[in-house]
């Protein structure tokens, strides 16, 4: 009976184990992919800053400067 005993033991040991492993693998991964969320915020930011720049050259005219501005505030709210 105590071999029986040592194996469900193990068994169970086993399966805590496995268990705790798996919920840190998938905190591992949700952070990773708000890693990579965050990262394509940031690349997109930067994309908008450098429309506003071109949009800015580009302008003629204070309205022109105005719906320039009116894009980066826009992009504020990402």
């Amino acid at each position: 009976m105590s071999v029986f005993k040592a194996v469900f033991t193990a068994m169970v040991v086993g399966t805590l184990l496995a268990g705790c492993s798996s919920a840190e693998r998938r905190a591992q991964r949700s952070q990773i992919d708000v890693n990579k969320s965050q990262v394509e915020l940031n690349q997109r930011k930067l994309e908008i800053v450098g429309d506003y720049e071109k949009c800015i050259d580009k302008s003629d005219s204070d309205e022109d400067r105005a719906k320039c501005e009116a894009k980066l505030k826009a992009a504020d709210g990402l």
